[in-house]
């Protein structure tokens, strides 16, 4: 996974549209947002975002997009970005 990944992307209200996601296998990007009542342009863009980290795939189907999960275990390795000290 990218360095750059943030685990707001995993917070608890995301985790939960990737269970609804899963579990209720909306066809197209409109079935999600009736399911979790969450508006367009928030879920567009919370999609987008766990499509580029690979948690998601938006699959074109005709003119819909279909979110499919790809992605239901993580393992995050945290450490610190401390600048560059010169040995002394």
């Amino acid at each position: 996974m990218q360095s750059s990944f943030r685990l707001a992307a995993l917070s608890a209200e995301n985790q939960e549209l990737l269970r609804i996601i899963i579990e209720q296998k909306p066809e197209t990007i409109h079935a999600l947002e009736i399911a979790t009542g969450r508006q367009s342009s928030n879920l567009s863009r919370t999609l987008k975002t766990l499509a580029r980290y690979g948690i998601v795939e938006l699959s074109k189907e005709d003119r819909s997009v279909k979110p499919v999960v790809k992605a239901t275990e993580f393992q995050v390795t945290f450490g610190l970005n401390l600048p560059h000290c010169p040995a002394t």
